[in-house]
């Protein structure tokens, strides 16, 4: 997945990147509702030596981005899918009747669900230090001439 970016900050080998919405986005604004223009701020790997001001090219290559997908979601997800199992199920093993086993497999499904979603939490920083989920400048699409002048977010 390719996007383009303007370079606004340079920081021991990484560069911050304002990258615009783009299409692939479509119109969901799940991240930003409301927002006209929409634009994310991305740290990325500069190994090509961007400078401030530079349109730059910012790659992840799909099979990553699908595994971090997965990894945000799809944990979350069978915690879920677990726990509403469990408590479907196991409330009538422990004496309760068929209507509270609904309402404890939704109460289970919820805390499964979270702790999907602390687990995740808990295990951010190694998931961070994996080198294949950054996103990576490949291409100085301009050069721009920077002449000590430091480029306002």
């Amino acid at each position: 997945m390719r996007e383009t970016g303007r370079v606004i900050e340079l920081k021991e080998g990484t560069a911050k990147v304002r990258i615009n919405r783009s299409t692939a986005c479509g119109d969901c604004g799940a991240c930003q509702v409301g927002r006209e223009k929409l634009e994310m701020i991305l740290t990325v790997e500069n190994h090509i030596g961007a400078k401030v001001g530079n349109d730059v090219e910012v790659d992840i290559e799909n099979t990553n981005f699908l595994t971090a997908v997965l990894i945000g979601y799809g944990i979350p997800l069978l915690g879920l899918l677990f726990g509403v199992l469990l408590g479907y199920y196991g409330a009538p093993l422990l004496g309760f009747g068929y209507n509270t086993s609904q309402g404890i497999a939704g109460i289970t499904g919820l805390i499964c669900m979270g702790a999907g979603y602390y687990l995740i939490k808990l295990n951010e920083h190694q998931i961070k230090k994996l080198k294949k989920f950054h996103p990576v400048i490949v291409r100085i699409v301009n050069e721009v001439e920077n002449h000590g002048e430091s480029v306002k977010p």
